[in-house]
């Protein structure tokens, strides 16, 4: 479950909030309810407060589970009294008002985050900010994320200031189908043989969405939690639970005092999610029937007017006041939460939280004043519905332009960077010394990160993890079938045939394995998968939520063994796992002293059993543990900053394994003496970033590595044990 959930304030379609109520003829009619204000505000708050103090309020991404319902409760409820006052439903008046209602605080915000992007953050975040971005100008942002969610690479991508549009996204796809639907249904109950009235009909097409999207919704976030908590599907029966109280109004009870009490219970429910619930909470699924509930008790529950019950705090000045600019309040919040450590230099400390509060409730209600009142009821765009579908397309324009604008500089940057590292790397060694691993070189005089322009450029590089040269040859991490690449030299009677396996660990050493295999006429077959180790051991993920994930990668392992094995073709196996990221356990049907190391023994004995030649490459040296890239654009005149000491390098499990072995056919390869000297290893070597995110190696340096990497290879093939 994402750690970032986020809350869509949504405001009602027409300053008065209805409550269910019947004329004679039996059509509704509308009174305020300010207690609805109230629980919007207690449902912003608990966003807010948990974005600004996760530890304290660790289950505040409930408050968006709240908007969602009241959403469903004052849009259906306004749509269907205009179809029982009309006979139909103006689709393109309902889609006007909304826009008027929504775009243009969304879309300032959105284009002011644009111009804080390239001014006040690093360009290291430029192209993931300006995407999402775009993503959310065009209301796709929650689909978005959920792509992200199931991108090995993008997991730990950081957050971006417009993130939190993805709620808005699902709401706005909500107010494009849900009339839609009203509609067809309204239709449908004009045929002679529905007996059905349109309101029970309404009602029964609403309960069979929301089931069949709660039980979709329970069922995805069990496969997969971090991708289910943003897409639609899962979060329509929420949207379907206000719609149904909308429809049925109901009424608990006459007396006050149970209304109350059933108000104070559903309050209490809201608060409890809000603390109790947390990262590890899977959601949303069933356990979001809490908040949901007790929002519809809350607003089922109506008006209690007894002192210091719900209705009576809810309706408070202080409270509705938040309540009514909450909308602007989400919007505004999450941006100076993302933005103020860049500038201050420093992660938010109280004081900055403090600020951040203040600032947001007067951005808020200077918006509300100045851009969403105005927009929303000024002639000239109320004036026909055309004028406001004119203006979401030109705002939505504006801010992808500029998106695009950004993105096209970076695309520039990136292919002056491939020329110059391609002319530095084509070199001469003797005429680079300096550059590149040659700086950690025994004997070198260099300063070991080099005093030139970086190579490539900070921004440059972490582009690498979201366009890998690779990725069409490494399987996904829940996908068990197994992809086989050739690379290298692809002629015909290669001198060697190898085989290159592991998780992404190893996949970044193919610019460099690629490079030997040209040079050496040798092929190179890949078998890759992200985040699986080959190991007999069942490997372990602290985030996994669920068993897909080890169980596609222990039936991949089988399948690599034995292929492996069979191939009489290939000579040498070269594997690389990020072990130290994983925790190890007895596979079913295996018992291992020490699950971590001995499960690579009985893989790499099938493989020598059948001819072949085992390399193991000690993985890379770890980082400080935030993105390499970002470090060093914070850093620009101290790039040691973000270096790690020697003393912290970890033993890895495969080449300790290698150690304890006498099979002669396994070997152990480290390169680390090229990215570590006795005290620090370096982020940048001789000028080339080391490192695209925390771990996985730019394709610079990997192909920086190659003469080294080909050297230690040769040495190890024929070294006698």
């Amino acid at each position: 479950m994402s750690t970032d959930a986020q809350v869509r304030p949504e405001q009602a379609p027409e300053p008065a909030t209805p409550d269910r109520q019947r004329t004679a003829t039996g059509a509704p009619t509308a009174r305020h309810r300010p207690e609805i204000q109230g629980l919007r505000a207690v449902a912003v708050l608990l966003v807010v407060f948990f974005h600004l103090w996760p530890t304290e309020l660790s289950g505040g991404f409930v408050g968006v589970d709240v908007f969602f319902v009241i959403s469903g409760y004052l849009i259906t409820d306004h749509i269907h009294r205009e179809t029982q006052r009309t006979g139909t439903l103006s689709l393109r008046r309902f889609w006007a008002r909304r826009i008027r209602r929504l775009l243009p605080a969304s879309l300032l915000v959105l284009a002011l985050g644009a111009v804080a992007t390239v001014t006040l953050l690093p360009a290291t975040e430029w192209a993931n900010t300006a995407r999402q971005l775009a993503a959310s100008a065009l209301y796709v942002e929650n689909w978005a994320l959920a792509g992200d969610a199931v991108d090995y690479m993008a997991q730990d991508n950081a957050p971006t200031l417009a993130q939190h549009y993805w709620s808005l996204s699902v709401e706005e796809q909500f107010y494009v189908l849900w009339p839609v639907l009203v509609l067809a249904i309204v239709v449908l109950s004009r045929r002679a043989w529905i007996r059905w009235s349109t309101r029970r009909l309404l009602a029964g097409g609403i309960a069979v969405l929301g089931a069949a999207s709660l039980t979709w919704s329970i069922i995805a976030t069990n496969a997969d939690p971090a991708a289910a908590y943003f897409v639609t599907p899962t979060r329509i029966w929420e949207f379907a639970a206000g719609a149904l109280l909308a429809l049925l109004a109901v009424r608990p009870a006459r007396r006050g005092i149970v209304r109350a009490l059933i108000a104070a219970a559903g309050l209490v429910a809201i608060v409890v999610a809000g603390v109790a619930y947390d990262g590890a909470t899977l959601f949303p699924g069933w356990v979001a029937l809490l908040p949901v509930l007790g929002t519809v008790a809350v607003m089922a529950a109506g008006p209690t007017y007894r002192r210091f019950a719900p209705h009576w705090w809810l309706t408070r000045r202080p409270v509705t006041f938040v309540g009514d600019i909450s909308y602007s309040v989400y919007l505004w919040h999450w941006p100076l939460i993302v933005v103020l450590p860049h500038v201050t230099g420093t992660e938010l400390r109280w004081g900055d939280k403090l600020g951040i509060l203040a600032a947001t409730l007067l951005l808020a209600w200077l918006s509300k004043v100045f851009v969403e009142d105005p927009l929303r009821t000024r002639t000239f765009l109320a004036a026909a519905p055309w004028r406001s579908f004119a203006f979401a397309a030109a705002g939505m324009a504006v801010v992808v332009a500029g998106t695009v604008a950004v993105t096209n500089d970076l695309d520039r940057r990136e292919a002056e960077a491939e020329e110059r590292a391609e002319a530095v790397l084509s070199a001469d060694a003797a005429a680079e010394p300096c550059v590149g691993p040659g700086a950690l070189a025994p004997g070198s005089d260099c300063d070991p990160i080099g005093s030139g322009p970086l190579i490539p450029p900070p921004e440059v590089a972490v582009e690498q993890n979201r366009r890998s040269d690779y990725q069409e040859c490494q399987q996904a991490i829940t996908e068990p079938d197994v992809i086989r690449c050739e690379k290298g030299y692809t002629g015909p009677d290669p001198k060697r045939v190898i085989a290159v396996v592991g998780d992404s660990h190893a996949t970044h050493w193919l610019p460099a394995i690629e490079l030997i295999g040209e040079s050496s006429d040798w092929t190179v077959v890949t078998y890759l998968k992200s985040s699986c180790p080959v190991t007999a051991a069942r490997r372990v993920l602290d985030s996994e939520q669920t068993g897909e994930a080890a169980d596609s990668c222990d039936s991949w392992v089988r399948e690599v063994r034995d292929e492996i094995a069979a191939d009489d073709s290939i000579s040498m196996v070269l594997t690389s796992s990020y072990t130290n990221a994983y925790e190890f356990t007895d596979a079913r049907g295996t018992e291992f002293d020490d699950p971590a190391h001995d499960g690579f023994a009985p893989i790499w004995q099938q493989w020598t059993d059948s001819g072949k030649d085992v390399i193991v490459l000690r993985d890379v040296p770890p980082t400080q543990g935030e993105y390499v890239p970002t470090c060093l654009s914070a850093h620009p005149d101290s790039l040691i900053d973000c270096a790690t000491s020697t003393a912290d390098l970890p033993d890895d499990a495969a080449v300790v394994e290698v150690g304890r072995l006498d099979d002669p056919k396994v070997h152990a390869v480290d390169l680390t003496d090229r990215f570590c000297d006795d005290e620090y290893c370096y982020p940048v070597v001789g000028d080339i970033i080391v490192y695209r995110d925390y771990s996985h190696l730019t394709r610079e340096y990997a192909a920086a590595l190659a003469p080294v990497l080909g050297e230690r290879l040769n040495q190890a093939m024929t070294a006698k044990r």
